[in-house]
């Protein structure tokens, strides 16, 4: 439940809606719902993402586009086209002038998760374009029920991986090496 309120409190902030070009970094434990409640929302989603192999789950999850950011002609083609960006791994906080390039207009930059150090852009690039760089952490427990009540409606759920207790320390090492897809469940 955490990670869906992390994802979609600030959708419904910021007022994410049908035709609004979204797109979500970090496809991860956060990323992937992201990407369902952004399509959830009627968004035109693109997934951000160094691992190729994601692209497939990707879009089955919703998005509509995938760029693979360790291909520079991918990037290069993705300039200047969204109105929101969630972040949702801690990115190199070196990154940050890239993902402004890709925010259209007035578009907003929103972090849920915490970038490493601090960080670093270049203040003309934001400004030229009027982009916002907001943050996020979590709602209350109206959008809690709201969350719920619009994950119920449109089919959305977490990826997870199940282990049984006795084998944590295993399920530990297979999410430190960031194996895990998306979010693991320990059980009795």
């Amino acid at each position: 439940m955490c990670a869906g309120v992390t994802v979609f409190a600030p959708m419904l902030r910021k007022g994410v809606k049908k035709g609004d070009r979204v797109g979500v970094v970090g496809i991860g434990g956060l990323g992937h719902l992201a990407i369902q409640f952004a399509n959830g929302l009627g968004a035109e989603v693109t997934a951000y993402s160094h691992s190729p192999d994601k692209r497939e789950q990707c879009l089955k999850l919703g998005a509509k586009h995938f760029v693979d950011t360790s291909d520079k002609e991918q990037v290069e083609a993705n300039r200047h086209k969204l109105n929101y960006l969630f972040i949702t791994s801690n990115s190199k906080s070196n990154q940050y002038n890239e993902f402004i390039s890709w925010m259209d207009f007035e578009g907003q930059v929103v972090l849920l998760a915490i970038p490493e150090g601090h960080m670093q852009f270049k203040p003309f690039e934001f400004i030229k374009s009027e982009v916002a760089i907001t943050g996020s952490l979590i709602g209350g427990v109206n959008v809690l029920r709201k969350t719920l009540e619009f994950a119920a409606e449109h089919g959305i759920s977490p990826i997870i991986e199940k282990y049984p207790i006795d084998k944590v320390n295993e399920a530990l090492q297979h999410m430190d090496a960031g194996k895990a897809r998306y979010r693991i469940v320990l059980t009795h």
